[in-house]
C-alpha cells in the first residue's frame, strides 16, 4: 500500500500555478484493526491488555488536556489552542457561542524524528482521480456487422458511462476524429443510456484510425466531452 496522489486543475486564486497536488489514504485501519496488529506485533501483550491500555492512555489525556496541559507522547504533543478576535479588551471569550468566532481546538505537534521515520520509508503512488462531470467512453464495437468490423453507413455501440446526452442538441453526441481533428457527426442514434449508445457511423467516412468522441451535458448545462482514440474504419 501507499498515499495515493493525484494532480488536478488549480481553481485557487491565491495560487498562479495551473495545477496542485492532493493525496488520500490507500485504506482506513479501524480502531478494532488497528488493535489487532498491535497484538500481533512485538509485545506480550493480549489484546484485552492493549483495550485497557489505549483507553486509560485516551482517559488520562483527556484529563491533563483539560487542565490546559501539553502533553508529550512518543508520537508528538497534544495541546489546545484558542483563537479569536474581540472588539474590547473587556469582551467576553464565549466558544460555545455559535455567533463569534472563537474558538477551542485540539492540536497534535508531530515529534519531529517519529515524522522523519515514516516520511523515509513512505510509497507514494500516482493515480488519476475520475472526472465525474464528463461522459467516458470504454470500447467502441461494430453493431449489427457479423464481421465485427466498423464501416461507414453501420452503426457502433458504445460502451462506458455518464454517455446519455441530448440527441436535438448539435453541440452533443457521438463523433468520429479523424487524424487532422476534423469530426463528422453521427446523424442517427436509437439508443441513448448512462452506459450504452448506439449511433450510426456517417456514411462517406473514409478508412482508416479515428477517435470517437461523445460530448453530453453531464451536469444538465455544461457540455463536456470524453474520447476513445484508435478505432479502426474498414473499407
Amino acid at each position: 500500500m501507499a498515499l495515493k496522489i493525484a494532480v488536478l486543475k488549480n481553481f485557487l486564486k491565491t495560487s498562479t500555478s495551473p495545477y496542485v497536488v492532493r493525496s488520500d489514504s490507500s485504506e482506513v485501519v479501524e480502531y478494532d484493526q488497528f488493535v489487532e496488529l498491535m497484538a500481533g506485533g512485538r509485545t506480550a501483550l493480549s489484546k484485552i491488555e492493549i483495550l485497557g491500555a489505549m483507553q486509560l492512555y485516551r482517559e488520562e489525556l483527556q484529563k491533563q488536556l483539560v487542565a490546559g496541559r501539553t502533553v508529550k507522547t512518543p508520537t508528538g504533543s497534544f495541546y489546545m489552542s484558542a483563537s479569536g478576535s474581540m472588539e474590547t479588551l473587556d469582551d467576553s471569550y464565549l466558544p460555545n457561542d455559535q455567533t463569534n468566532n472563537h474558538e477551542v481546538r485540539l492540536h497534535h505537534k508531530t515529534e519531529g524524528a517519529f515524522e522523519d521515520s515514516i516520511r523515509a520509508s513512505l510509497a507514494i503512488v500516482r493515480e488519476e482521480r475520475p472526472k465525474l462531470g464528463v461522459p467516458n467512453p470504454l470500447e467502441v464495437l461494430a453493431a449489427g456487422e457479423d464481421s465485427g468490423l466498423v464501416k461507414a453507413g453501420g452503426m457502433v455501440r458504445i460502451k462506458g458511462l455518464r454517455l446519455r446526452f441530448d440527441r436535438k442538441d448539435a453541440a452533443q453526441g457521438v463523433f468520429f476524429a479523424d487524424a487532422a481533428g476534423v469530426e463528422l457527426r453521427s446523424s442517427f442514434y436509437p439508443l441513448i443510456l448512462p452506459g450504452s449508445v448506439l449511433a450510426s457511423v456517417p456514411d462517406g467516412l473514409a478508412a482508416g484510425t479515428y477517435a470517437v468522441v461523445v460530448r453530453a451535458a453531464v451536469n444538465g448545462k455544461d457540455v463536456t466531452m470524453g474520447r476513445i482514440e484508435g478505432v479502426t474504419i474498414s473499407a
